[in-house]
């Protein structure tokens, strides 16, 4: 698998050093009965939440979804935005009506047709609310399609959504406000279609099973058990562009171990995997690293209600400055990531000058960068204020980030006297539900991709209206609704406008932004991962036959 003499010499080492530090004695669980060789063995860290598109808010369950199915517009093998499922689309002179052109002959993986009466469905289904999916805020914050927002909470009929199939080859988006990116955000599970006929036909089951899917994409499910460890598969002979897909199939493992992963990858049961942490930084230089920039970022989201002590700024800007970055990117995070300062992490979106948002990294250092002094005083500000010597608050985390957890708990206790830190750990499914609820916790360690290249896959998390926090700022409402109307330099002054009041603010607690890492077997040629970290990109992937 690799290349050069330096390679191979690194590659032992790797191995050497796995074998000592982590004692993995074996790899039992890394194998996948009946592998084929034309088939990649692609590893994922955690386990999908659902496969049913119109729910699928996590970046694991993106992972999967995205294999089998395919939307209006998608990602090619260079990593540009192209026509998907759609081969032409078109805006009104007002930016209030989008129109897509849908190739003619396309197939779901039974034969059936695929019109643009599934987009439909999927849309309507999307906002309903007895769905009661987390990823309607795609469709009332991140656009706003005509009345989702009342649909969604059950104040007007499906019927009433602003999408439309004038005929089988045209559907048609009507927005309350314009929205510039909607091309890149159709890219987004949430406006995978759905035929009707074949959802009410399963039930409650839909999406469940390999017999309750049918596919629209690169490949077809024939091998899944919900919250399952492994999905197999197969390529679908009917996707619209299947003479672009290399691979007879793809067998997808979840391996939460990472050194685990290591040690299958060596073996050669796994073609990639991710990686992050010490693994990573033993892996470096390494032929067979391929490093791709995401959207990402990690933080604190605090639950700012009536009676929390959160409502109080100088507490939340306290909070802010108890928390030392480097020391948790060095210690804890390590190479993966870089310590966070802003809502934008850097590399994904660029102004109309070409110039990075994010480029001044330190920009809102003097309102969250590390200050235990600082914070000190303004805990004592923050408390006198509130009338309170003493305080306990709980920090939710996802299984699997306990070691970030205690650290933070620890800086936050040693830098505020008289506060008090209770851990909460969640499996993946209860942590996904309380981040996107706000509900049950008073500060939460939660992370983000941008749905698509644009700031306000950020920001719209901090909307009044949505309840995936409490936040609320009437100004910088505002301000965001205007960057849905303005272009060019307008619009990028508004973005950065929109960023000033949530950092100065202190919406969240930002900690640190993230990469995507993988090692890639030599035999592996084309392996490129979505910007938005959704997933590997099929196009132009090829697997050596041995």
């Amino acid at each position: 698998m690799i290349r050069t003499k330096k390679a191979r010499k690194m590659r032992r080492r790797i191995c050497f050093l796995l074998s000592l530090v982590f004692l993995i004695s074996s790899v039992s669980g890394c194998g996948l009965d009946g592998t084929q060789m034309e088939d990649l063995n692609y590893a994922i860290s955690t386990t999908a939440v659902t496969i049913d598109p119109q729910l699928s808010t996590d970046i694991a369950s993106a992972e999967v979804v995205n294999l089998y199915s395919c939307t209006l517009y998608t990602y090619d093998e260079n990593r540009k935005l192209v026509p998907g499922l759609a081969e032409s689309s078109e805006t009104s002179p007002d930016g209030m009506t989008v129109t897509y052109h849908l190739r003619h002959g396309l197939k779901w993986s039974d034969g059936r047709d695929l019109t643009a009466e599934d987009f439909v469905f999927a849309m309507q289904r999307l906002a309903n609310p007895d769905t009661k999916s987390g990823a309607v805020y795609i469709i009332t914050g991140c656009c706003y399609i005509k009345n989702a927002s009342k649909i969604s909470m059950g104040k007007m009929p499906v019927s009433e959504l602003g999408v439309s199939a004038p005929d089988p080859y045209t559907f048609v988006i009507e927005l309350e406000m314009p929205c510039p990116y909607l091309n890149a955000l159709v890219t987004h599970t949430a406006f995978i279609p759905c035929n009707r006929e074949f959802f009410q036909s399963c039930g409650d089951n839909y999406a469940t099973s390999p017999e309750t899917l049918i596919c629209c994409g690169p490949f077809k499910v024939d091998r899944y058990e919900p919250l399952g460890t492994q999905i197999h598969y197969t390529k679908n002979e009917y996707f619209y562009a299947a003479d672009q897909i290399n691979l007879k199939g793809v067998n997808v493992q979840v391996i939460t171990d990472t050194q685990q992963a290591m040690m299958c990858y060596q073996s050669g049961e796994m073609d990639v995997i991710g990686l992050n942490g010490t693994v990573l930084e033993l892996a470096e230089g390494d032929p067979s690293v391929k490093k791709f920039t995401k959207p990402s970022a990690r933080y604190i989201d605090m639950n700012i209600t009536e009676g929390s002590i959160f409502m109080n700024k100088s507490v939340r800007m306290a909070f802010a400055k108890s928390i030392d970055r480097e020391s948790i990117v060095d210690n804890v995070l390590l190479s993966n990531s870089t310590a966070l300062y802003r809502i934008n992490p850097s590399g994904y979106y660029y102004e109309t000058d070409g110039t990075d948002i994010a480029s001044d990294p330190l920009k809102y250092k003097e309102e969250v960068g590390y200050d235990p002094a600082k914070a000190k005083e303004l805990w004592e500000q923050g408390m006198k204020e509130l009338g309170k010597k003493e305080a306990s608050v709980s920090l939710g985390c996802i299984a699997g980030t306990q070691n970030l957890a205690e650290i933070i708990k620890d800086q936050l206790e040693r830098n505020l006297p008289g506060l008090s830190v209770k851990l909460q750990v969640w499996s993946p499914k209860e942590w996904l539900q309380r981040m996107e609820t706000a509900d049950g916790y008073d500060m939460i360690i939660s992370g983000w991709v941008a749905d698509y290249a644009d700031p306000t896959s950020f920001y719209s998390r901090y909307l009044t209206d949505n309840t995936a926090t409490t936040y609320s700022n009437s100004t910088f409402d505002a301000i965001y609704n205007k960057t849905q109307y303005a272009e060019g330099e307008e619009r990028d002054r508004l973005l950065e406008e929109a960023e000033d009041i949530l950092m100065k603010d202190v919406a969240q607690l930002p900690i640190s932004g993230d990469n995507a890492n993988f090692l890639v077997a030599s035999g592996v040629t084309g392996f490129k991962y979505n910007p938005t970290a959704s997933g590997m990109i099929v196009f132009g992937i090829r697997k050596e036959v041995k």
